[in-house]
């Protein structure tokens, strides 16, 4: 994550508002006290941690535009590990004509003009890089790692001119020694193209892996931690002017994209029971379906097909209609 407004850790997609009764067992495991974490290293940001958990993190700078932001924040017992952006994670160059000339490969390291770190690698939408980072982030602590929901989202940031950004989510199944836990990921990345070549980075990136029973309780957690992000408008100004850009009509960006951040925050705080809901439902690979004759909500076992139901009530999966007698039904989301 670098340190240019649009790529500041955002707001995760799935949050909850008020699912503690889903998973009564896991009450004592509620936050109730925070702490402020301030960026150590550049007073880029702070935010509210839980009090207790041991948080590392804050901006590591890999070159003059390269300033990566990271804070990983861990639960007492271990269990629980909730991440906000990754230091790891560079800005990429994709791998063009020229660079293939020069004898690149996608995973190269590549240094233009000495200002940041890139790698060489095509251009992955939001939830393809998602799944990516979620397999090289949660592999080590499972001993079995299954993916149970990939999702396209609606990005945070909107495409500016010769930009595409694309948005998206997994859900993962992780059977470790300790039980079984849940993993997250969301991811957008965004595409600038420039004079027949181009640039890649990730925008917004957030994650986390704790048990089942507590993964409410965590969703909670980094929403609350997301949504006491504040950026340093002096250490942003100067990014800015690094980047060379106009800085006063780039801060004015900044500031419009401060307020379309709290906006966002708000919207999906609002709409937070229904995202665990679909989680939990990819968790337990159903679909939620709805009857268009009698609005009767059903859950169906997820076989990738379409879902139908006939006279008698019986649900059968097929591509296409299984007959004459069949009514196909509609999905929730």
């Amino acid at each position: 994550m670098t340190g240019k407004l649009m790529c500041v850790p955002g707001l995760l997609l799935a949050a909850v508002s008020s699912a503690q009764g889903a998973y009564p067992s896991a009450a004592s495991h509620v936050i109730s006290s925070w702490t402020t974490f301030a960026d150590p290293a550049e007073q880029a940001f702070s935010l509210s941690v839980p009090t207790g958990w041991k948080t590392i993190g804050g901006t590591y700078r890999f070159g003059v535009l390269d300033p990566r932001i990271m804070v990983d924040m861990v639960s007492p017992d271990g269990q629980v590990d909730i991440r906000v952006g990754d230091y790891r994670v560079p800005p990429f160059a994709p791998l063009t004509p020229t660079l293939r000339s020069l004898g690149f490969t996608e995973g190269r390291r590549y240094n233009p003009r000495n200002v940041a770190q890139e790698v060489v690698a095509d251009y992955r939408p939001g939830w393809m890089f998602a799944d990516v980072y979620g397999q090289a982030r949660f592999s080590r602590a499972c001993t079995q790692l299954r993916l149970k929901s990939m999702e396209r989202q609606t990005p945070i940031h909107q495409s500016g001119q010769n930009q595409t950004t694309t948005a998206g989510q997994v859900v993962y199944r992780c059977e470790s020694t300790t039980g079984a836990k849940v993993a997250y990921v969301f991811a957008e990345t965004q595409y600038t193209q420039m004079q027949g070549s181009g640039a890649w980075m990730v925008t917004w990136l957030c994650s986390f892996i704790a048990p089942a029973e507590r993964s409410a309780q965590t969703l909670n957690a980094m929403l609350h931690a997301l949504s006491t992000l504040a950026i340093n408008p002096q250490w942003e100004y100067r990014q800015l002017q690094a980047n060379g850009g106009a800085a006063q009509g780039a801060m004015s960006d900044f500031q419009r994209g401060m307020a379309a951040i709290q906006q966002d925050y708000q919207r999906r705080t609002a709409a937070s029971q229904s995202q665990f809901d679909e989680m939990d439902r990819a968790l337990r690979g159903v679909d939620l379906t709805i009857d268009p004759v009698d609005g009767k909500q059903r859950e169906v076992v997820s076989t990738g097909m379409t879902h139908w139901i006939n006279g008698m009530g019986d649900i059968m999966d097929s591509p296409t209609a299984p007959g004459g007698n069949v009514r196909k039904l509609g999905t929730v989301h």
